[in-house]
C-alpha cells in the first residue's frame, strides 16, 4: 500500500514537472511567434544622415524563387553588406516582389496578394518575414530601412494623399517611414517624407548636381542609385562620396551674390545704339512686381534677374524701371542717319613689313602663329607655329589686310606665315644641325633633346600610334637612342629635301597622349612626349597622378560679356573664376593636381596663358568661359553649353564637358565644335574652351550665377575629366 502511494506521488510530481515544461515551452513558443510576427521590436521612423540605395523589384524578386530560407537570409545579409560597402547607411524598398505580390506580411483585404513563396516556408514554430529580418539586421549594423510609396499598379506615388490605405497601415505596423517621389524639371528627383524626415535627393548620372543641391541646402539626404546598378558600376556613387568627404563644408570660390535691388545693368546709360531693338537686362526684388515704362516684366527665375527687348526710335530713348516707389532710368541714343554719300576711304598704308630675300630665314615672335594654306583667309590654318621656330622663306607675297599693306612669307612646304608674327633674320643664318638625341624623364613626360643647335620650324602628322615630325632647314646625323621611355616604341630618321623627318611609333600598351616641341632659351630644341594618363585604383581618389590646368577667362578690367559698369553685378570674369575654383575643389577631391592660370581677379594675355600651358604640360587644359550674344533682339531663349577644340585629340574632352555640364545643369546641349581659339591650339594635352552658359539670357544667367549652379558646373567638369581618361 505504501509502495502504491509513493508511486502515485512520484507520478504526480513527474506530471507536474511535465506540465511546467509544457507551460514554459508554450510561453516560449508564444514569445518566439510574437517576436517574429511583431515588427514593433524595431522602429525606423526617425531617419537621419541618410545616404541611401534603392532595393527595387529586381532585388525583391529573389524571394519569389525556390531558394531556401537560409539562402534568403544570407541574401538579406549580403544586401546590407553591399550597401555598406557602397557607402550607404539606408536601404529603400517598395516591398514588392511583383506588381501584385508583396514582401510585407499583411492580412489586409485591400492589399495586393502576399508572395506565396514566403508563406510556404513558414512552420509551426517559425515564420519567415524578410522585411522584419532586414530591419533587424540593418539595426545591428547601425543602418536604416524606409519604404518608397507605390500604388496598386506598382507605380511610385508622387502625392502623399494618394498613398493607398493598406500601404500606410503596413508602414505604421512595421514602423517604417514612407517616401513619395517627385521629379523636377532639373532632372533631380526629390523623395519627400510623409513625416518630418529628411527629404532625399537623387540623380544617378550627375554627382555634380546631386552634391551641389545637397551641400548648398539643409535638411536633405541622398540616394546613390539602385543597388543592382551600383553593383555593376559604382563609379558615380564613389564620385558622389568623394565630393562629400568634407561633409557640408565648401571652400571659398570668390562667389558673388546677385543683388536683388532694382537696377538696369546693361546697356550702360547714355550708350549709343544703332539697331532697331536692344535688350535691357537688370536686377530686381523677385517678390515685387516690375515694370519698364509701364510694361509688366515677366521674370522666369527666382533671383530677380530680368530682361526685356525694347524698340528704339531715332534720337533719345528713355526707359524707367519701377518697383513700388523705387525707379531707375537710363537713356539710350539711336543716332539719326546723316544722309549723303559718305567719304572715300584712305589709301592703305604699309605696316612696316618688307619682303624677304629668297632663302632668308624668319623667326616666329608670336607665342603661337598660324601656318595658313591661304594667307588671305585666317580660317585656313593647317598647323600652329610656336614662338622661336625658324623657317626658310621660299617666296614673299604682298597683300592688303585691314587697310594695311603687309607680307606673307611662303615656306618650302607651300604654307604661309604672316609678317606680323615673325622677324626677319640676317641672310646667311645657318640651318639647324643635330648630331644625336639625349633622353630624360620628368613625371609623366619623356623628353628627347636634340644634340646640336637650332630651333627649326616643323609640321606634324599624327595618325593612330604614329607621330611624324617634319623639321625644315635642319639636318640630323648620328644615332638614335635605343629607347625613350615608352614601352615597345621605336624611332627612325629619314632625310628630306629641305630637312628631315623623325617618325615615332608607339605601342598600344603605352600610347602617346600628347607632345610639344620646346624651343629652349639656349637655342636648342627638345621634344616632350606625354604618356597616356590612367585612373588610380583608389575608387575615392581615381584622379591621383592626373594634372589639370584650369584657365578662368578674362579678369581685372577685362570683364568679359555682357559688358556692364556695375561692379556689384557678377560679371563673366567673376563667374569664370567661381566655376573654375569649384572645379578645382572637386578635381582635388578626386585626387587630381590642379594648376590655375589665375585664382584671383587678375588678367593675363592669351599668350601668357599659352606659355603657362606649354611650360607646365598638364594632362588636361580647360579654359572656362560663359557665352553671350549681341543685345540686338530678345535673347532670353538663346541658351546652352558648348565647347571648342582645335586638334582632334581634344574632341573627346570637349564632348564629355558638354554632356556632363548639360546633365548637371539641365542646359541645352549645343555641342562640341571645331574652332581655332588661341587657348585650344596645343598638342601637349587635350585643350578645350568651355562655354558653360549664356549670361546674356536672364534665365541662364541665374543658373550660372547661383551657388548651386556653380557647384553643379564644378562637379560636372571634374566628372568630364574622369570620363575622358581611357579605361
Amino acid at each position: 500500500m505504501q509502495t502504491s502511494t509513493k508511486t502515485r506521488r512520484r507520478a504526480v510530481r513527474i506530471l507536474g514537472a511535465l506540465l511546467c515544461v509544457f507551460f514554459l515551452v508554450v510561453v516560449a513558443l508564444i514569445a518566439v511567434i510574437s517576436f517574429l510576427s511583431n515588427p514593433h521590436k524595431v522602429d525606423m521612423r526617425k531617419l537621419s544622415n541618410v545616404i541611401a540605395v534603392e532595393l527595387g523589384e529586381t532585388w525583391a524578386s529573389y524571394f519569389d524563387t525556390e531558394a531556401t530560407r537560409e539562402e534568403q537570409q544570407t541574401y538579406l545579409s549580403s544586401t546590407l553588406d553591399e550597401a555598406q560597402q557602397l557607402g550607404a547607411n539606408t536601404v529603400l524598398l517598395t516591398g514588392r516582389v511583383s506588381q501584385n505580390a508583396l514582401l510585407f506580411r499583411t492580412k489586409l483585404n485591400d492589399a495586393p496578394q502576399t508572395a506565396q513563396s514566403i508563406c510556404q516556408q513558414d512552420s509551426l514554430f517559425s515564420r519567415f518575414d524578410p522585411i522584419l529580418l532586414l530591419m533587424q539586421q540593418a539595426k545591428s549594423r547601425n543602418m536604416q530601412v524606409a519604404v518608397l510609396a507605390t500604388d496598386e499598379t506598382g507605380a511610385y506615388v508622387s502625392d502623399a494623399s494618394q498613398i493607398p490605405n493598406w500601404l500606410q497601415t503596413i508602414a505604421d505596423d512595421y514602423r517604417l517611414n514612407l517616401y513619395t517621389l517627385q521629379d523636377t524639371d532639373t532632372g533631380l528627383a526629390v523623395y519627400t517624407s510623409t513625416t518630418e524626415q529628411p527629404t532625399l535627393l537623387r540623380m544617378d548620372d550627375s554627382p555634380g548636381m546631386l552634391t551641389a543641391a545637397y551641400q548648398t541646402q539643409s535638411g536633405y539626404g541622398l540616394i546613390l542609385g539602385s543597388l543592382d546598378s551600383l553593383v555593376q558600376d559604382s563609379s558615380n556613387a564613389a564620385m558622389t562620396l568623394s565630393f562629400l568627404q568634407n561633409g557640408d563644408e565648401l571652400p571659398d570660390i570668390a562667389y558673388k551674390e546677385i543683388p536683388q535691388t532694382l537696377a538696369i545693368v546693361s546697356p550702360d546709360n547714355n550708350t549709343k545704339v544703332y539697331t532697331e531693338q536692344t535688350f535691357l537686362m537688370g536686377t530686381s526684388d523677385p517678390n515685387l512686381p516690375l515694370t519698364v515704362n509701364g510694361q509688366e516684366v515677366v521674370r522666369y527665375g527666382t533671383l530677380g534677374v530680368w530682361g526685356l527687348a525694347v524698340t528704339l526710335t531715332d534720337g533719345e530713348n528713355t526707359f524707367t524701371a519701377q518697383q513700388g516707389d523705387t525707379t531707375v532710368t537710363i537713356t539710350l541714343t539711336k543716332p539719326i542717319p546723316s544722309g549723303g554719300g559718305g567719304t572715300t576711304s584712305s589709301e592703305p598704308q604699309s605696316d612696316g613689313s618688307v619682303a624677304a630675300e629668297w632663302g632668308q630665314k624668319v623667326r616666329v615672335t608670336s607665342t603661337l602663329a598660324s601656318e595658313l594654306s591661304d594667307y588671305t583667309n585666317a580660317d585656313s590654318i593647317t598647323m600652329t607655329a610656336y614662338q622661336g621656330a625658324v623657317a626658310e622663306v621660299a617666296n614673299s607675297v604682298s597683300f592688303v589686310s585691314g587697310n594695311k599693306i603687309t607680307y606673307a612669307y611662303q615656306l618650302h612646304n607651300g604654307s604661309y606665315l604672316l609678317a606680323k608674327d615673325c622677324e626677319l633674320l640676317d641672310p646667311g643664318t645657318p640651318d639647324a644641325a643635330f648630331t644625336g638625341i639625349s633622353t630624360s624623364t620628368e613625371g609623366n613626360t619623356e623628353y628627347l633633346a636634340f644634340v646640336g643647335s637650332g630651333t627649326p620650324f616643323y609640321t606634324h602628322a599624327w595618325e593612330g600610334n604614329t607621330l611624324t615630325l617634319h623639321f625644315y632647314s635642319a639636318s640630323f646625323s648620328g644615332t638614335l637612342p635605343d629607347s625613350f621611355g615608352f614601352s615597345g616604341a621605336s624611332a627612325t630618321v629619314t632625310p628630306e629635301e629641305h630637312g628631315f623627318a623623325l617618325e615615332l611609333v608607339f605601342d598600344d600598351s603605352d600610347p602617346l597622349w600628347g607632345y610639344f616641341v620646346d624651343y629652349l632659351e639656349d637655342g636648342t630644341t627638345r621634344i616632350a612626349l606625354k604618356h597616356q594618363p590612367h585612373k588610380s585604383d583608389d575608387a575615392a581618389k581615381p584622379l591621383t597622378g592626373i594634372t589639370v590646368m584650369l584657365d578662368p577667362g578674362h579678369g581685372d578690367t577685362d570683364m568679359g560679356a555682357p559688358g556692364t559698369a556695375s561692379t556689384t553685378f557678377p560679371m563673366e570674369k567673376d563667374l569664370n573664376l567661381s566655376a573654375a575654383l569649384a572645379a578645382k575643389h572637386r578635381l582635388e577631391q578626386l585626387g587630381a593636381t590642379v594648376l590655375m592660370t589665375r585664382d584671383s581677379d587678375v588678367f593675363y594675355e592669351l599668350g601668357e596663358r599659352m606659355q603657362m600651358l606649354n611650360q607646365q604640360k598638364p594632362d588636361f587644359f580647360i579654359s572656362v568661359h560663359h557665352n553671350s550674344v549681341g543685345f540686338t533682339k530678345d535673347v532670353t531663349d538663346i541658351v546652352g553649353t558648348e565647347a571648342y577644340w582645335f586638334y582632334t585629340e581634344s574632341k573627346p574632352l570637349a564632348s564629355n564637358l558638354v554632356s556632363s555640364v548639360c546633365t548637371a545643369t539641365n542646359r541645352n546641349d549645343r555641342g562640341a565644335m571645331y574652332r581655332y581659339f588661341y587657348v585650344t591650339r596645343s598638342n601637349i594635352c587635350p585643350a578645350v574652351l568651355l562655354e558653360l552658359g549664356f549670361v546674356s539670357s536672364p534665365i541662364e544667367y541665374e543658373s550660372c550665377a547661383g551657388l548651386a549652379g556653380i557647384w553643379a558646373e564644378g562637379g560636372a567638369i571634374a566628372q568630364a575629366v574622369y570620363n575622358s581618361i581611357p579605361d
